[in-house]
């Protein structure tokens, strides 16, 4: 029998809760077994607001118990000390067990980084914890929206530090991982992967901004000596459409808002209430992917969170563990 996928239940205060019950209760068909990560109390007491069969609960859900119990109170939308304290807990005890070789895998629902940082100073996100957990302080972020696929040069940081992180090593980093990425979950050999610069224009030969003169290009260089079919620097309004279009199987997005506000135009549909996307961390021992989205404390425990990114984190994980 194959090793279970874990999911971390999230912020008990956020929609974490909602969407692990709704992917459990029609849960796709899929090669790994799955257990939930977290108080199962709190998926409980969800299960009964929001009037889930509670087969879905008693001898449905197979769940693993984690070393630490959300002691607070349930105030859905609120952001809670107790409840950042228990969220990040389930992932170190999620990461721990993955590293230990009990579970194939592990996907993340959302917690609150304004709540985790409470007890964690300077707290960034999943992907800096569990780099760290991982020894790699500075993991590569990656989106993926079907075909649809971005990998971060840097991500939970200022502007101004985002440019400054655009060196040459770390986008040469990024580019291998994005290659190794693309070249097993979509099975291409040699995947044709576009590279955004930084400034308007890509720079316009250095005309505004020589980023892409001193730390782009240098990059791209070597990734080609590397045999890695990296194209650019090019304009991020040119190469994000190239991207859709199938002209490239992969992008590295040189900053958090260049990759993020494009692929969720494109995996959001809130009209509908339809959330895809699934956020990945790429290279680390530890297999790990994420909802694409945040805890929706404004519609927390409300029944009116959609499950779509959850089970779309859910079948990428499946389909890369072993």
């Amino acid at each position: 029998m194959k090793k279970p996928i874990l999911i971390t239940i999230g912020d008990p205060n956020g929609i974490g809760p909602e969407i692990c019950l709704k992917l459990m209760a029609n849960l796709p068909k899929i090669k790994h077994p799955v257990a939930l990560v977290g108080d199962i109390t709190i998926l409980e007491k969800c299960r009964k607001k929001l009037g889930i069969s509670s087969t879905i609960i008693k001898g449905g859900v197979p769940f693993c118990a984690a070393s630490e119990e959300f002691d607070g109170k349930i105030e859905p939308g609120k952001v809670s000390k107790e409840a950042g304290a228990a969220s990040i807990a389930w992932v170190r005890q999620a990461v721990e067990w993955v590293k230990a070789g009990h579970a194939a895998a592990m996907v993340t629902a959302p917690l609150c980084k304004e709540a985790v940082e409470k007890t964690i100073p300077k707290f960034q996100g999943h992907t800096e914890f569990i780099g760290e957990m991982c020894g790699d302080k500075e993991p590569v972020l990656a989106l993926v929206h079907g075909d649809w696929v971005v990998a971060h040069v840097s991500t939970h940081v200022s502007l101004a530090d985002s440019i400054k992180k655009a060196k040459p090593e770390r986008i040469v980093k990024v580019g291998r991982l994005l290659n190794e990425f693309l070249q097993k979950s979509k099975g291409i050999k040699n995947p044709k992967i576009g590279v955004a610069g930084i400034n308007p224009h890509a720079g316009e030969n250095g005309l505004f901004g020589k980023e892409e003169m001193l730390s782009i290009m240098p990059a791209v260089k070597k990734l080609r000596s590397m045999k890695i079919n990296a194209i650019g620097p090019l304009p991020a309004d040119v190469v994000f459409p190239q991207l859709h279009s199938g002209i490239y199987d992969g992008v590295i997005a040189m900053y958090h808002d260049q990759g993020h506000i494009v692929t969720k135009t494109l995996a959001f549909n809130l009209g509908k209430k339809l959330v895809s996307g699934v956020n990945t961390t790429l290279g680390l021992r530890v297999l790990r992917t994420s909802v694409d989205h945040g805890t929706g404390f404004d519609i927390a425990w409300q029944n009116k969170a959609d499950y779509g990114s959850l089970k779309d984190a859910l079948l990428l994980a499946d389909k890369l563990a072993l």
